[in-house]
């Protein structure tokens, strides 16, 4: 089953809950937020919605160390994770977070500092998808990756495709490409698979891809 989603609402939420059925809350890369918005997303999101949070970038800038503010920070995540019954929670970092042995240690390391929370995807610029499963040794993890430019990791029960854009954030997938990206979801059984849309035009390209998938 996969099911295909936008990074934050492209529009107003009360539309949103009627255009799809699941999101990406990407606002808490920033700042989680506040109980009230937390209340009213649950109160308002359709029967069986599905959510998937960011996790603040100020873990992945500190090169995922293990720190009191760290640590207070993944708890905050996975409470937040827990009242929306989110299915995966995404650290993503970008190309300064190199691959190497000691980053590859640091990231295992990571995993077992981490409170209980729903799976944990890595969205690491630096790496190739197979470079994080392999860091991660015996630790469950999910790579994300963008099936036009890299090359899928090891199955799992869980996929989770990010797409950023073809030519960054401004741009926009055109018919030829969201048939491929359609075409690998379809060649695929997952337990669950995600599709994220991250770019301008990520509320048109998300529904081009709904429209194609079996």
């Amino acid at each position: 089953m996969f099911v295909v989603a936008c990074s934050g609402f492209p529009v107003p939420v009360s539309r949103y809950w009627r255009e799809f059925d699941a999101v990406e809350i990407s606002d808490t890369e920033i700042a989680i937020p506040g109980a009230g918005t937390v209340r009213r997303w649950i109160r308002e999101s359709p029967k069986d919605f599905l959510f998937t949070v960011v996790a603040p970038k100020s873990v992945s800038d500190s090169g995922f160390r293990r720190t009191k503010e760290n640590k207070a920070t993944c708890e905050e995540v996975a409470a937040l994770a827990a009242d929306l019954n989110a299915k995966a929670v995404i650290f993503a970092a970008d190309e300064k977070f190199k691959h190497g042995k000691a980053n590859r240690a640091a990231l295992r390391a990571f995993l077992g500092f981490l409170p209980k929370m729903p799976p944990v995807v890595f969205d690491l610029d630096a790496w190739k998808p197979s470079d994080i499963v392999a860091a991660c040794g015996d630790r469950p993890a999910v790579a994300a990756y963008d099936p036009l430019t890299e090359d899928p990791p090891p199955a799992s029960g869980m996929v989770y495709l990010r797409l950023p854009g073809p030519a960054g954030h401004r741009s926009r997938y055109d018919e030829a490409s969201i048939e491929a990206i359609a075409d690998h979801c379809n060649s695929l059984s997952p337990e669950l698979g995600i599709c994220v849309f991250r770019n301008i035009d990520m509320q048109t390209n998300a529904h081009q891809l709904i429209k194609k998938l079996k």
